[in-house]
């Protein structure tokens, strides 16, 4: 594939785009000389996988740190690359700092995409785009934090069947026992061994 991404240079315009297409934005802020920045575009950016995903899921921004500066501080930018999913109105659900190699960008994508899709209700998509990552990345750093998302839109899916929310943090519990998120085991009693 190889073609160039469509980035948009206007905040305005790309929350007007996200409003009219329902995707939200992929906000990158670069600097002039930022290594990380430059291996996005010659690794990352280049994979075609990645170039279809970021094309069909999201609206793309580009800011430069140190001449937007509005967008800058509104977000509280302090580093290039850096990424930002924002919803059509501007609100963050998903934030990264530093180079993102092709496999941790494509889990990333599906990671923040669910992240906005779920304070709108939409359960079902982001269980799908969270099955779908611990699928494809299931040893990967950061599928503990994955599947705790899962496991929290299957809950509010559900309407609150603290049950299925036990099950699926056991599992987490099972598949990832030293992460931060089995840590965050919410019952007084101990978790079961297994």
């Amino acid at each position: 594939m190889n073609e160039p991404l469509n980035w948009l240079h206007d905040l305005d315009a790309a929350l007007a785009e996200a409003r009219r297409t329902h995707r939200p934005v992929w906000l990158m802020f670069v600097r002039e000389g930022c290594a990380g920045c430059a291996r996005m575009e010659a690794v990352s950016y280049r994979d075609a996988q990645v170039q279809a995903e970021l094309g069909e899921a999201f609206v793309l921004l580009r800011q430069d740190i140190r001449r937007d500066r509005v967008v800058r501080a509104r977000y509280a930018a302090v580093w290039t690359p850096s990424f930002y999913v924002l919803d059509a109105r501007g609100m963050v659900h998903h934030v990264e700092l530093g180079y993102l190699p092709p496999d941790d960008l494509r889990l990333v994508l599906r990671l923040g995409r669910a992240k906005e899709l779920v304070p709108r209700g939409r359960y079902t998509e982001a269980i799908a785009l969270l099955e779908e990552a611990l699928g494809l990345f299931p040893k990967h750093p950061m599928a503990a934090q994955v599947m705790l998302w899962w496991a929290m839109a299957r809950y509010l899916k559900s309407g609150g069947d603290s049950r299925q929310f036990r099950e699926d943090m056991l599992e987490l519990l099972r598949r990832y026992p030293d992460s931060p998120e089995a840590r965050r085991w919410p019952w007084s009693e101990p978790p079961p061994i297994a």
